[in-house]
């Protein structure tokens, strides 16, 4: 029975840390275009206030989020971007489709907490 318990467990170790590598390869390196772009993206219970953002290639996005309700972080896929509410970051945009993700189990609808940062 232990050795069940701990296959168990390790099994559901492996799972999260499966999850938590998502998206983590970093996006390539681009030079600046000169442009800064005030980004930012709010939550409600499980959803983002837009499906999709958009920003132009070589752009400096200052992105801020903010919880309008409920608890709620973001990562953005690719740019090592984890901010809780009311958290700034800046980066470079490069070229790409990018997933935003809740990255705080905020309930039963979190999985479906998506949406998408576009770099055209």
């Amino acid at each position: 029975m232990k050795k069940l318990i701990i296959i168990a467990a390790l099994l559901l170790f492996t799972i999260a840390l499966s999850g938590c590598g998502a998206g983590s390869a970093s996006v390539p390196e681009v030079e600046p275009n000169g442009n800064t772009v005030d980004l930012v993206i709010e939550a409600t219970d499980f959803k983002f206030d837009q499906a999709e953002y958009r920003v132009k290639a070589g752009d400096t996005v200052n992105v801020t989020f903010k919880n309008a309700q409920g608890v709620h972080g973001i990562q953005i896929q690719g740019f090592k971007i984890k901010l809780k509410d009311g958290e700034t970051a800046t980066f470079v945009a490069a070229p790409g489709e990018y997933l935003i993700s809740c990255n705080i189990m905020c309930g039963p609808g979190h999985s479906g907490m998506r949406s998408k940062l576009i770099v055209e």
